[in-house]
C-alpha cells in the first residue's frame, strides 16, 4: 500500500510526533489512561496509532473513554439541547486512509490511500452527556488490579519467574528484525498501550543493534503500534485472564453506547455511511498492508503444517494474499466486521485452500529437485578428480 499525503497536512508526520512526545513523558507509576477509547455513537474503538493519539489528547484528570466528533455532538444537540461541547474544547487527533482513485490507473494496480486526520472530542468535554456505567466486571478480571493481572498472565504462560516479561513477549510475537530495530521505541510502545500490565515492560528486549534504539521516520511508530497490538491478540490467545479481562472491556464499551429509545429511528445521513465505511476499509488495508511475509509463511505453517518455504513460494503466496485481500476489502463484505489482517488472511487460507495446496505442493517438488542439484554438483567435482588420477596413472610410463 502507498499514502500520500492529504493537502498540505502531514498527518503521518504529525501522528508520530504527537506520540512519540506522549510515550517520552511517560514516567512508570504514571496514572493508567483508560483501557480503550471508543465512539459511543459508532461503537468503534480506537486501536493501534489512535489508541496513543487520544490517550497523548486526553484532558488533564479525564479518565473518560468516550470521543465523538463535532459533527455527532451538533447531531446530538439538535435532537436533545442539553447535549453541547464545552467552552474551550480541545480537539483530539485520530487518523485513517482512504482509497483514492489515480487518473490512468488499471484494473489490478496496487490500490493508493491518502492518510486523513478526523478531530475528536472527549467526553469530559461534552456536556450532557449521561455518566458512564460503572466497570466493575473489569476490577474483577483484572483479580484487583493490574498488578494482579499481570501476576495471573504470567503465571499461566509459565512465565513467572521473569523479571522482566517483555524480550519473551516479544520473541513469541515478532521477528528478529523487529526486536533488533527500534527496540526502544517498541518498548515505550507496548508500555503505553498495555498500562493496565505493569511490570511487562521494565527493560528492552535483550536483542540491540548498537544506534538502533530510536528508530527513525514517522512509519516506524505506525509499525511499533501496530506489532504491539500483536503482542496484546497473542496474550489474549494464551492466557484465560487476559482474554477475561478483553471480554470485560467489550462489556464495558456495550454498555456505555448510546441507546436512548427516542434515537433509535436515527440513522446517519447516505455520504456520512458511505465515509464511514471508505474509513473502515481503509484501515483494514492498511492493517492488511502491515502484515509481513514472515507473518503470512508463519500462519501457512500453522494452518497447514508444513515447516518452512522457499522464498519464491513466500513471495507468490503474499502476493496473492494481498490481491485476494484487496478485492474482498473494497467489495464492502468485511465492513461490519472487527476483523484484524492475521484473521483475513486465515479465511483467505480456507477459502483457497486449493490454489494454497498446489503451491505448497510445487514448493516441495521445486525443494526435492534443487536438494537432487546440490547432491550431484558436489558429486561431480570428486567424480572428476578420480577420472583424472586414473588417466595420469594410465599415461605414466612403466
Amino acid at each position: 500500500m502507498s499514502l500520500r499525503r492529504s493537502g498540505r497536512r502531514d498527518y503521518l508526520s504529525e501522528a508520530s510526533e504527537r506520540v512519540s512526545r506522549y510515550s517520552d513523558a511517560l514516567r512508570p507509576g504514571c496514572a493508567a489512561v483508560p483501557g480503550r477509547h471508543f465512539n459511543p455513537l459508532s461503537g468503534t474503538v480506537y486501536q493501534g496509532i489512535n489508541h496513543l493519539l487520544l490517550s497523548a489528547a486526553l484532558p488533564a484528570e479525564s479518565a473518560d473513554p468516550r470521543w465523538l466528533t463535532l459533527k455527532q455532538i451538533d447531531d446530538l444537540r439538535q435532537r436533545f439541547g442539553d447535549i453541547r461541547l464545552a467552552n474551550g474544547a480541545q480537539a483530539a487527533l485520530a487518523v485513517f486512509a482512504l482509497p483514492v482513485t489515480r487518473a490512468g490507473a488499471m484494473p489490478g494496480d496496487e490500490a493508493v490511500y491518502v492518510l486523513k486526520g478526523c478531530s475528536l472530542f472527549n467526553g469530559a468535554q461534552i456536556m450532557g452527556l449521561p455518566p458512564l456505567a460503572p466497570p466493575p466486571d473489569c476490577d474483577r478480571a483484572a483479580g484487583g488490579g493490574g498488578v494482579r493481572l499481570t501476576e495471573a498472565v504470567l503465571n499461566e504462560l509459565g512465565w513467572a519467574d521473569e523479571l522482566n516479561a517483555f524480550p519473551a513477549l516479544a520473541r513469541h510475537c515478532l521477528e528478529e528484525k523487529e526486536l533488533d530495530e527500534g527496540a526502544e521505541l517498541l518498548r515505550r510502545m507496548a508500555a503505553a498501550m498495555l498500562s493496565w500490565l505493569p511490570g511487562f515492560f521494565g527493560e528492552m528486549p535483550d536483542r540491540r543493534v548498537p544506534g538502533s534504539e530510536r528508530a527513525e521516520g514517522p512509519l516506524a511508530v505506525f509499525r511499533a503500534a501496530h506489532a504491539v497490538e500483536r503482542m496484546w491478540a497473542w496474550l489474549g490467545q494464551r492466557s484465560p485472564a487476559a482474554a477475561a479481562f478483553e471480554r470485560a472491556g467489550d462489556e464495558f464499551v456495550k454498555a456505555n453506547l448510546l441507546a436512548d429509545p427516542s434515537a433509535a429511528e436515527w440513522k446517519p445521513a447516505p455520504a456520512a455511511a458511505a465515509a464511514q465505511s471508505a474509513a473502515r476499509r481503509g484501515a483494514l488495508w492498511m492493517d492488511v498492508s502491515l502484515l509481513t511475509v514472515a507473518e503470512s509463511t508463519q500462519l501457512t505453517a500453522s494452518h497447514f503444517g508444513n515447516q518452512e518455504l522457499l522464498p519464491e513460494t513466500e513471495a507468490e503466496l503474499y502476493g496473492r494474499f494481498q490481491a485476494w485481500a484487496r478485492q474482498s476489502i473494497q467489495s464492502g463484505i468485511h465492513d461490519d466486521l472487527p476483523i484484524t489482517a492475521r484473521e483475513l488472511f486465515g479465511w483467505f487460507l480456507s477459502e483457497e485452500e486449493g490454489m494454497v495446496r498446489d503451491l505448497l505442493q510445487l514448493d516441495d517438488a521445486r525443494r526435492r529437485q534443487r536438494r537432487a542439484a546440490t547432491a550431484i554438483d558436489m558429486a561431480v567435482p570428486g567424480l572428476a578428480a578420480a577420472v583424472a588420477g586414473r588417466s595420469a596413472e594410465i599415461s605414466m610410463p612403466r
